[in-house]
């Protein structure tokens, strides 16, 4: 989750291992187009291209794209949710909601069913041939989805509170429904739903929610509001009055609580427990506990801005903004060992950084408007992609592949990461 700019007074790094913005996109011009499967192709800086790329005639605009074992899943301006091969991009469903789609589909690996949220306000799920199996009237125009093994749930932001609903992915039932203080679900598990709760006036409390019916299996006393909520299936943590604090899962009982002071707004739990944290001289810092004690382990300097932080068995990936020499600013991505050793920091050539995604060999830096490729293991880009219309993006990433819908042109595209 981003965290807010803080104000600038020091310098930012060094542009090692990149190009200027320039150099990037003055390749464009040098690379080809393709044509795959029946299907449209745009040309890929480096020489990549994608697989296919599929326009859908009348849509004009399209959502962020889902993914599963055989199908990308994509909202259109058309008013339906689209289910395409992800091998050749063709068309295997299409299902007409009552609005425009402008948020993720969720949906299991294989199998189905789809849930979908449109902006009309209601929730669809859909089975795998396309039909609807059930409809829960909303009115919310926007919402987020997260789907479980065995719950789907929606986080409606339309009234004066947010509202987060659990339903029976299957048959619709409703299995709760409850305030909760955020606008992010960062909490979910199979097992659980760690939310903050309001409890009047500046104040919540962390609670532990049974995804079968809602029911509370622990919460803790109000605090002062919470800066970010997290889980995993092993611990729970939260920040909070300058103090972190993680909780046994199963209980909510105190593993250990430490204080932070003022920290920014992301919270990551990895190998470790990672938070973000300003500095004064304008950069953010990335701070490293001990999951098991708290103890707080490392803390090291990035951009003026961290914008996504990724963390795997044996490091961290951290993406944050720097200075360009040559006006405005690039994305910067440092990866760090879990003992805080900088393993490699890469100035890429995107002139921002809003995502970052990490696969067995690859890292995917992702801004508006295009995306660069490194090897996970150098920081070395290999390849960076930005469409000519300049349209805006929305990735997800697999371990082979990288799927992206094109927002202002109704499109879907596939691109080989080997």
């Amino acid at each position: 989750m981003p965290s807010e700019r803080p104000e600038r007074t020091g310098s930012a790094g060094s542009r090692e291992q990149t190009v200027t913005r320039r150099e990037v996109l003055g390749t464009l011009a040098a690379v080809g187009s393709l044509s795959v499967a029946g299907c449209s192709s745009i040309p890929g800086l480096g020489g990549r291209r994608p697989v296919w790329r599929r326009d859908i005639d009348g849509a004009f605009m399209a959502g962020p794209p889902a993914v599963t074992d055989e199908l990308v899943l994509a909202g259109m301006q058309d008013k339906a949710l689209y289910g395409l091969r992800r091998e050749d991009g063709s068309t295997t469903l299409r299902f007409e909601t009552g609005g425009p789609i402008e948020t993720r589909p969720v949906a299991p690996p294989s199998g189905g069913p789809y849930h979908v949220h449109s902006t009309d306000g209601d929730l669809y799920a859909v089975d795998a041939a396309g039909e609807e199996l059930w409809r829960d009237e909303g009115t919310a125009r926007r919402a987020r989805l997260v789907r479980t093994g065995s719950l789907v749930a929606e986080l409606d932001f339309a009234g004066s509170e947010n509202t987060l609903t659990g339903y029976d992915p299957q048959t619709g039932d409703r299995r709760f429904e409850r305030a909760v203080s955020s606008y992010f679900l960062d909490g979910v598990t199979d097992d659980s739903f760690v939310v903050p709760v309001p409890a009047g006036g500046s104040e919540s409390r962390v609670v532990s929610l049974s995804p079968a019916d809602g029911s509370v299996r622990w919460r803790t006393e109000p605090r002062r509001w919470y800066s970010n909520v997290a889980a995993d299936v092993r611990l729970a943590a939260a920040a909070r009055d300058g103090t972190l604090t993680a909780y046994e899962l199963s209980d909510g009982s105190v593993r250990w609580h430490v204080p932070i002071g003022d920290v920014g707004r992301t919270m990551v739990l990895g190998s470790q427990t990672y938070l973000t944290r300003d500095r004064e001289d304008g950069r953010q810092e990335l701070l490293a506990f001990d999951r098991e004690t708290g103890e707080r382990l490392w803390a090291n300097p990035t951009g003026y801005q961290i914008r996504a932080v990724e963390a795997t068995d044996d490091a961290v990936f951290v993406g944050s903004r720097v200075d360009d020499p040559d006006g405005g600013m690039l994305g910067r991505i440092d990866c760090f060992d879990l003992d805080g050793t900088r393993r490699w920091q890469t100035v890429t050539g995107l002139p921002s950084l809003d995502s970052l995604a990490v696969t067995g060999s690859h890292v995917v830096a992702g801004w508006d408007r295009g995306f660069e490729v490194l090897s996970r293991k150098t920081g070395e880009t290999r390849w960076s992609y930005e469409p000519d219309s300049h349209s805006r993006l929305s990735l997800r990433v697999e371990p082979s592949s990288v799927f992206v819908s094109y927002v202002e042109e109704g499109a879907v595209a596939r691109f080989p990461l080997d």
